[in-house]
């Protein structure tokens, strides 16, 4: 079977209707996080490379967006650390060249401390980096980072990066019950937003399931505190919401799993990033859960569907 690396578009709370590109194998990373979505990380590292040449993620980009209706971002991210792909520069730049749809780079920041790398991702439209901790301490327990990177360096990378980029960075912090939800920990982490004085401060928690049993969601009062503790800049991320209308797709069944090998995904989020209605969607599901394909996951009065990976 030929590999995916374009999915999507999907519903995504802050990208609106986002046209996925995997451009690393499943769960590279330089983090394997304790909230991650897609479960543990399957190769822990730090070394660049053409993991998926761009040429051949490009060939299959250009052919998936002349069968689409709406689309507000291309980004780059899902399974894995983009900035590992030693070709990214590459990529960006020839998306650029061939379509006028924005481009966002999801990336956890680690890299940044390479010029190199910044210089890789200066012609993205948005950036999206993450910073879920304040110190050393936390980082180890949140990210649980590659031992060659240090809370210090990748902090200082995202200064670095800002001080250069013309674009818009948007943070995201992620937020969890009983390990960096507190006052104190808001004080540690608008030190941090300050010097970096991104766009937009875009606050998470574990809405679908995450890669450890720890990783618990934070309350909305509790998210709505925190978030003002943060600054004007800060918002709390909403429940993705599709106004516009687009075509019905084709291979729904192929989609639906490409979807679902990314992320745990509701019937809603489905529907909305396939434009196909729940009810038909529906009918795919019954038959991939018979079938042992796809697998459901109960997380609090949310029913989520992710992609049995093959052991």
């Amino acid at each position: 079977m030929a590999e995916h690396f374009v999915y999507g578009p999907v519903p995504s709370r802050r990208l609106g209707r986002s046209l996925g590109v995997d451009v690393v194998p499943y769960k590279t990373c330089s983090y394997d996080c304790i909230y991650c979505q897609l479960g543990p990380t399957k190769e822990k590292t730090i070394k660049r490379k053409a993991y998926i040449p761009a040429e051949k993620i490009l060939d299959q980009l250009y052919r998936k967006l002349k069968d689409l209706g709406r689309v507000d971002y291309i980004t780059l991210g899902g399974s894995g650390e983009p900035t590992l792909n030693s070709e990214i520069v590459t990529l960006i730049h020839e998306i650029k060249k061939h379509t006028e749809i924005p481009v966002a780079v999801l990336t956890n920041g680690s890299l940044l401390r390479d010029r190199q790398v910044r210089e890789s991702i200066m012609e993205a439209d948005v950036i999206l980096p993450s910073l879920d901790a304040h110190d050393q301490k936390g980082f180890e327990t949140i990210n649980r980072p590659h031992p060659e990177i240090n809370f210090k360096t990748m902090v200082e990378g995202l200064i670095a990066f800002r001080k250069e980029y013309p674009g818009e960075i948007w943070l995201e912090i992620f937020i969890l019950e009983g390990i960096n939800a507190t006052e104190a920990d808001a004080v540690g982490l608008r030190h941090w937003i300050d010097r970096l004085n991104p766009e937009k401060v875009h606050l998470n928690t574990a809405v679908r399931p995450p890669a450890e049993a720890s990783a618990q969601q934070v309350s909305d009062e509790e998210m709505a505190v925190f978030c003002k503790s943060l600054g004007d800049k800060a918002e709390v991320i909403t429940t993705f919401e599709d106004r516009g209308k687009h075509e019905k797709k084709t291979y729904i069944e192929e989609d639906l799993l490409n979807l679902l090998a990314r992320r745990p995904c509701t019937l809603d989020d489905i529907s909305s990033g396939l434009g196909v209605h729940k009810s038909k969607i529906m009918k795919y599901i019954k038959s991939l859960i018979k079938n042992h394909t796809i697998a459901v996951v109960k997380k609090g009065p949310a029913t989520y569907y992710e992609k049995r990976q093959k052991p």
